[in-house]
C-alpha cells in the first residue's frame, strides 16, 4: 500500500519513519487490521502515511508539510494503535 495522502507536487520537507514492535506477528497483525479502516478512509491533504505490517512490526512512515501536520497526523495513528492494544488487554 502506498502513501496515503494528497498529490506528489507538493513539498514534504519533513519525513521520516516509526517501528513499533509488538510481542509476536499475531498481535501485530491484529492491530495492524484494527487501524487499517482508519488508514484508508481519513483524508490528510498536509502529509502522507505509508503504514505498513512487517512480521512482528507496525511501520509508518510519514512526509508532512509543516510541525503541526506531522504532529496531528502521527497522534491520531498512534492513538488508533493505542485502542486497538487496549482492546486486546480486555
Amino acid at each position: 500500500m502506498g502513501l496515503q495522502g494528497s498529490s506528489s507536487e507538493k513539498v514534504w520537507p519533513i519525513e521520516g519513519v516509526i517501528e513499533l514492535t509488538f510481542p509476536d506477528e499475531e498481535t501485530a497483525r491484529v492491530v495492524y487490521e484494527s487501524v487499517l479502516y482508519e488508514h484508508k478512509t481519513v483524508p490528510y491533504r498536509r502529509s502522507r502515511i505509508d503504514f505498513l505490517l512487517d512480521g512482528r512490526k507496525i511501520v509508518i512512515r510519514f512526509l508532512a508539510k509543516d510541525n503541526s501536520a506531522l504532529r496531528g497526523t502521527l497522534n491520531s495513528y498512534l492513538r488508533w494503535i493505542k485502542v486497538a492494544m487496549d482492546s486486546l488487554e480486555l
